[in-house]
């Protein structure tokens, strides 16, 4: 019996994508790779500013417990430098704060240097004040420190935010202008951002140790303000700008 047999036809296979189609695909890869950034973004800016707002009301904490056990806030009454009526003598700061009077003047006076919350030592150590240490029969006394695992390092940044040699700080300074004040002992916000070259001195910038190896990114410094009276801290907020309108501003009460 005969029958007839199928021809069969080959027919070529596709080797690959149309320029057209490669272009939708990145766009469409692009597309998912914008929104997918742009979530990551948005959870990570949302998730600083509670930290940033968390980290303030620490510091505020600090500084309430410090007054409340001492009746001072730091860096006044006897708690500010001798030299100018407190009890601290220059004898009694850290070799970072510097070789002379005038450097330990702007480190000390500093917004950005918590120093007496962060120590482990009183601030009154060696002098004979009653309030050196914790007396439990008077309720009164330093028993610091008061902001533990919050030390950042070393800051450089200048005193254009000092008010001379009193602790309160001048809001409307400038943290880059006026002289240099190098290894401050600060705390940083949790916005990162790279360190400031003013006329070829590096500003605003954190070492591990005093006059150490520069990190890359890091916070800005939380500054304090006005301790002689009504305390209140400054963020620089995410864009990393002391002045601009996105500074987080907290008073302490």
């Amino acid at each position: 019996m005969s029958g007839k047999v199928a021809s069969r036809r080959n027919i070529p296979g596709r080797q690959g994508f149309t320029l057209l189609e490669l272009l939708v695909i990145v766009a469409i890869l692009a597309a998912i790779a914008f929104v997918a950034g742009s979530t990551f973004l948005g959870v990570r800016e949302q998730a600083n500013d509670q930290l940033v707002h968390t980290e303030m009301q620490e510091i505020a904490k600090a500084i309430r417990r410090f007054r409340q056990d001492t009746g001072y806030y730091p860096k006044t009454g006897p708690f500010d430098l001798q030299a100018y009526g407190g009890s601290v003598p220059y004898t009694g700061l850290p070799a970072s704060a510097g070789s002379d009077n005038a450097a330990r003047d702007l480190w000390f006076y500093s917004p950005a240097n918590f120093h007496q919350l962060l120590s482990r030592t009183s601030p009154l150590n060696g002098t004979g004040h009653q309030l050196a240490s914790w007396d439990p029969e008077t309720g009164r006394g330093w028993r610091g420190p008061y902001l533990q695992g919050h030390g950042d390092g070393f800051l450089d940044i200048r005193d254009g935010i000092n008010s001379g040699t009193t602790p309160a700080g001048t809001l409307s300074g400038n943290p880059l202008a006026g002289n240099n004040v190098p290894d401050v002992e600060g705390v940083a916000d949790p916005f990162e951002h790279r360190a400031v070259n003013v006329g070829g001195d590096t500003l605003l910038d954190w070492s591990a140790t005093a006059n150490g190896a520069e990190r890359e990114v890091w916070g800005r410094p939380y500054l304090v303000f006005g301790l002689d009276a009504s305390p209140r801290i400054v963020s620089m907020g995410p864009d990393g700008v002391y002045g601009t309108d996105d500074d987080i501003i907290l008073n302490i009460e």
